[in-house]
């Protein structure tokens, strides 16, 4: 059963659907749960991620409070904050109805446990495949599509937390607005009546490159090229969508096994930031003035520093991650998140090469990898397309040409240069094309009927014929002086 057209791209949408599955925009006339109205929150969930509400606010939906949601609100609200009954300078301006017709509770519980429960008579829950600090994964069925899903569930407490309640609207917008097959697909946002919101995303059938990494070790350089390739055609088309991902880590990194091994899919929008295009500068501000969010050890030099960032910044990442896959080990090995960061803003790591000297390293892939790896971002690659380009050369085992990603532009030549005969050098020579000379013209072709030029005897047929004959004659004269004596 299907309900009316999004208002915004069109899509046909369930009925009743609140939020568009396609670009997460809220209907208009969508009626937000009460479950989404607390009266001791400081904010609440409109669908639109806007700022607080007050208790018996209208709802952004539309309609106007009831008395009863009103009255309840503020009771609740005045037993919470004190056991003592409030002053009468305290007490709202609304006058409580009877006791009798205050429900008992605002809203019901949501469930602890979600396998059985059909969400929104929508998405069967089968079964419990993870949990973390801000919600759980669960398999279900989408029970109109019969379509196997993956339901990111929040938890309750995390559903009154409107940073929170951001990035999980956000990464529903961001991902909406993405479709490359390397890009995992975000079927549907939405909160059920008992205040139970949710992403819809499609099942991976894959295994984590972090839980790859630490069952089986570092990945051979061929694989490496591959699984960077893969991700770089995901990120290119957030990009060019204006939207940087800011949190490329193993655990957001799925190898499929299917269309072909390691095919590639790039999780976790959540703290995407959208830059440019239709999604600018919509939904919440998720970080306050000064505030950066990611992961450290993959944080790029202008994202610790709380600069605006552009896709450069998810390429240095990139370069984090395939050191590790290559190494089996980050580049900086610190013990503190202080001496993390100094690592990122001032040390240049070793290329990946010397860690692993057992391992053939292509010289090419050590130099993007550190290219990759540069503390300003004008040094690395401009975007995705180069390093893919990059990338489709090292696979086809084709030298790069490109300098070391440190060298200076010109060097000078050392005093007492030495040339090494004996190992070949790690890195490709830098061919410096040369100016092209002028070519000296060609003879002008002898004339029609003429006789072809005779060439003569080599000069050194020469010498010898004149030699033999001077031996010769040296011999005869000696015979007519000394003969005839």
């Amino acid at each position: 059963m299907t309900g009316q057209p999004c208002v915004k791209c069109g899509a046909v949408l369930e009925a009743n659907a609140r939020f568009c599955g396609e670009c997460g925009t809220q209907q208009p006339g969508a009626v937000v749960p009460k479950a989404a109205v607390r009266g001791v929150a400081s904010t609440v969930f409109q669908g639109s991620g806007g700022g607080g509400a007050r208790p018996g606010a209208a709802p952004q939906g539309g309609g106007a409070p009831s008395p009863a949601l009103d009255a309840t609100l503020a009771a609740g609200s005045a037993a919470v904050r004190s056991p003592v009954a409030p002053s009468s300078a305290a007490r709202p301006a609304v006058t409580p109805p009877p006791a009798a017709a205050v429900p008992a509770r605002v809203e019901p519980a949501p469930p602890k446990e979600l396998t059985g429960l059909t969400l929104n008579n929508r998405y069967l829950v089968e079964q419990k495949l993870g949990e973390g600090g801000f919600g759980a994964v669960y398999k279900a069925k989408q029970t109109q599509m019969g379509r196997a899903v993956a339901l990111k569930v929040l938890h309750a407490r995390m559903a009154r937390d409107q940073q929170v309640i951001g990035r999980f609207k956000r990464e529903a917008q961001a991902s909406s607005l993405l479709r490359n097959p390397h890009t995992v697909q975000v079927y549907d946002f939405d909160q059920t009546p008992e205040g139970i919101m949710y992403l819809a995303m499609e099942m991976l059938q894959g295994k984590s490159l972090h839980a790859i990494l630490t069952g089986e070790g570092p990945l051979d350089p061929s694989r490496v090229a591959k699984v960077m390739d893969g991700i770089c055609d995901s990120l290119g088309e957030a990009h060019q969508q204006g939207i940087v991902h800011r949190d490329i880590k193993p655990e957001n990194i799925f190898l499929e096994p299917q269309p072909h091994p390691d095919f590639v899919k790039v999780l976790d929008f959540g703290i995407a930031k959208i830059v440019s295009g239709d999604g600018a500068n919509q939904g919440p501000a998720l970080t306050a003035a000064g505030q950066t969010l990611g992961t450290l050890e993959y944080m790029s030099p202008e994202q610790l520093m709380g600069q605006q960032l552009d896709g450069r910044s998810d390429l240095y990442a990139l370069g984090i991650l395939a050191y590790e896959m290559l190494t089996g080990n980050l580049p900086f090995q610190v013990k503190t998140p202080g001496e993390m960061i100094t690592a990122h803003l001032r040390t240049m790591p070793p290329p990946p090469s010397r860690m692993i000297p057992h391992v053939a390293v292509p010289p090419a892939l050590d130099d993007l990898i550190l290219r990759l790896l540069a503390k300003n971002r004008d040094e690395r690659p401009r975007d995705t397309a180069a390093v893919r380009a990059e990338l489709d050369r090292i696979i086809r085992g084709e030298p790069s040409g490109k300098p070391l990603a440190m060298a200076p532009a010109t060097a000078p030549p050392p005093s007492n240069p030495v040339v090494p005969v004996t190992a070949a050098p790690s890195i490709p020579p830098v061919v410096t094309p040369r100016t092209p000379q002028r070519q000296p013209q060609p003879a002008a072709p002898a004339p029609r009927g003429a006789a072809p030029a005779k060439k003569g005897p080599p000069i050194g047929l020469i010498i010898l014929v004149a030699g033999v004959v001077i031996a010769v004659a040296g011999v005869v004269a000696g015979l007519l002086l000394f003969g005839g004596k």
